[in-house]
């Protein structure tokens, strides 16, 4: 049987590297998107500010992150999160909870207005943490996120950049 905190560990250098590939402008998003949703359960589900969004399949879920993604850019807020830390507590032998921490640093703006949101948002960017499900397959060698809940990414977007979702 695998350790279930040594494989959640797996999971986060793992997400954390398909994050970054994001924050680099010579990728096209769908790498990002490809390689984050190969760390998805078939049916993760997000729960966000009360909505919540299940991806079917891997097809499913490149395409939604791919699409978060160019929102992000086309806001002028840009991609590049960084992970900063992480906490893993186990609740069975196959799952774990686990908790991510992001710095997002926001582009530069181009014209000097300071994009959309507060210009003091710039430069060291703002953290938050997402929570998320770990799961292990049930013969304990894939181990994938299951589900995340995301609300203090988006108080802290909103905070932030109140014009993300206009």
């Amino acid at each position: 049987m695998v350790n279930i905190i040594t494989a959640a560990k797996t999971a986060i250098t793992a997400y954390a590297s398909a994050v970054s590939l994001a924050g680099n402008s010579s990728n096209p998003y769908s790498i990002a998107a490809a390689a984050m949703a190969e760390l998805y359960h078939a049916n993760f589900t997000s729960f966000t500010l009360g909505s919540t969004t299940v991806f079917p399949d891997k097809t499913f879920a490149t395409t939604a992150i791919e699409r978060n993604l160019v929102k992000y850019n086309q806001s002028g807020l840009g991609t590049d999160f960084r992970y900063e830390r992480s906490r893993i507590e186990a609740v069975g032998r196959g799952s774990a909870v686990v908790w991510i921490t992001w710095r997002i640093v926001p582009a530069q703006p181009e014209s000097g207005e300071g994009g959309k949101g507060k210009t003091n948002s710039y430069g060291k960017g703002w953290m938050f943490t997402d929570v998320y499900g770990f799961r292990t397959s049930a013969d304990g060698q894939i181990g994938a996120w299951e589900w995340s809940n995301a609300d203090v990414e988006y108080e802290k977007l909103l905070e932030n950049y109140p014009q993300f979702f206009y």
